[in-house]
């Protein structure tokens, strides 16, 4: 029986390339490594923290995975971050995040409770028990909530699935709060004040556009079978980026892939897939989504599927579902 693997995006490698080259490591085959896998789709859980394990031969410093990981920014969540940074509060942002936290790491087990005192976030890696990974995930979610407010305010309390270190002032001293081990969770307690705090990149639009973008994925992801799961969900991420540039041709998306064209096609080609439909059930999916929620005009929807003109949005549409937009949405109404 073939074990599930859990993925995480491939724009974490940026956050360990971060680190290594603030700290000027001499670390040249890492970073051949991380050069070579970054041309991938997404790295799982196993592999990544087999990275994080090859950075502490090089700096065995301890709490490694926490240092490493506060130098994540909001970009390296890809779709999620570009979403929870267009809420209006820490609060949107988190039930956001909660709600799409899967497209970030795959397999997760999570919950999020706002409390009286605090708001809870606790969850679990599943499939790798890893003290430098457990570290990294609970840091770099700390740091999201605080880059979405831009304060560093400490949590109330944070817990570690992880042994009881024999110097645990400097778990302390990094994160700024009292921290439990053994924990049978992550979970990172945050001010509840600290809810109602406005996120200053705030932008309802582009809110609305994202919320649909990451629907159609989680929805997507449920549908994908195991092995090429990760390409196809990174290839439907892609194409929600050429949609917004305006340039879908498969030339493009490819090289944004890391992919010449040629091998672009076999791995498609080799699981029964072609981009021509791939980029055309996207398109109808989300215009669809769009549609019925009333948000945009068509030509509107034109311009965010990567049409330039409404007349070829409308012509596609009828290609798609045999009826026009307008005639759809009289349809299911």
């Amino acid at each position: 029986m073939t074990q599930y693997k859990a993925y995480v995006p491939i724009s974490f490698l940026n956050i360990l390339t971060r680190y290594i080259d603030e700290q000027a490591l001499e670390a040249k085959n890492l970073r051949e490594t991380l050069q070579e896998l970054s041309k991938g789709q997404r790295v799982d859980t196993l592999t990544f923290s087999q990275l994080l394990e090859q950075i502490y031969q090089l700096t065995p410093l301890p709490a490694l995975g926490l240092r490493i990981g506060s130098m994540a920014k909001p970009e390296d969540f890809g779709l999620v971050g570009n979403l929870i940074t267009s809420c209006s509060t820490l609060k949107q942002a988190l039930i956001r995040y909660g709600r799409y936290q899967t497209l970030v790491l795959t397999d997760l087990a999570a919950k999020i409770e706002i409390q009286e005192s605090a708001c809870s976030h606790q969850w679990m890696l599943r499939g790798v028990d890893n003290r430098l990974l457990y570290e990294f995930g609970l840091i770099i979610f700390i740091t999201l909530y605080q880059s979405l407010i831009n304060r560093k305010i400490a949590p109330v309390s944070v817990a570690l699935p992880i042994k009881e270190p024999k110097d645990i002032n400097i778990y302390q001293a990094i994160l700024g709060c009292p921290v439990e081990f053994n924990s049978p969770t992550l979970r990172v307690n945050i001010p509840t004040y600290l809810m109602l705090l406005n996120i200053s990149t705030s932008d309802p639009s582009l809110l609305k556009i994202f919320d649909q973008q990451a629907r159609f994925l989680l929805t997507e992801t449920k549908y994908q079978n195991e092995t090429f799961e990760p390409f196809l969900l990174k290839l439907r991420e892609q194409i929600l980026v050429a949609m917004k540039d305006g340039d879908t041709r498969a030339s493009t998306v490819c090289v944004k892939m890391g992919f010449s064209l040629r091998s672009f096609y076999r791995k498609l080609s080799n699981n029964d897939h072609n981009y021509r439909s791939i980029l055309a059930d996207s398109r109808c999916r989300l215009a669809k989504r769009y549609l019925v929620d009333g948000e945009f005009t068509s030509l509107e929807i034109a311009f965010l599927l990567g049409y330039s003109e409404q007349s070829a949005f409308i012509r596609a549409f009828k290609k798609w579902m045999g009826i026009t937009p307008g005639e759809y949405l009289i349809s299911v109404k």
